[in-house]
């Protein structure tokens, strides 16, 4: 049998009539950050459980003016959950 394409992605809880709950999808979630100045420079999350070393990360960088968080680019220009927080300095953010 396949694999799923989005295995690693969270297990999302939803309410009756089919919407996320969101506090389920951040509830459910491993987070790594990595820091600069005390600010967010990159973001990672991932199922609980997850190794660091395991492509099941979805990996953002930030962007700031000042102390302002003005745009996020995803880890090879995408938003799932397929990247190593381990291996985040060797992927290019878009």
């Amino acid at each position: 049998m396949p694999t799923p394409i989005n295995q690693n992605m969270p297990i999302l809880k939803r309410d009756a009539q089919g919407n996320v709950i969101q506090e389920s999808y951040l509830g459910d979630m491993k987070f790594r950050g990595e820091y600069v100045a005390g600010q967010l420079i990159t973001q990672g999350r991932a199922r609980s459980g997850s190794n660091e070393s395991d492509d099941v990360w979805q990996l953002g960088r930030m962007t700031y003016i000042g102390n302002d968080l003005t745009q996020v680019n995803w880890a090879e220009g995408s938003s799932q959950f397929a990247f190593s927080w381990a291996d985040r300095a060797t992927y290019t953010y878009s």
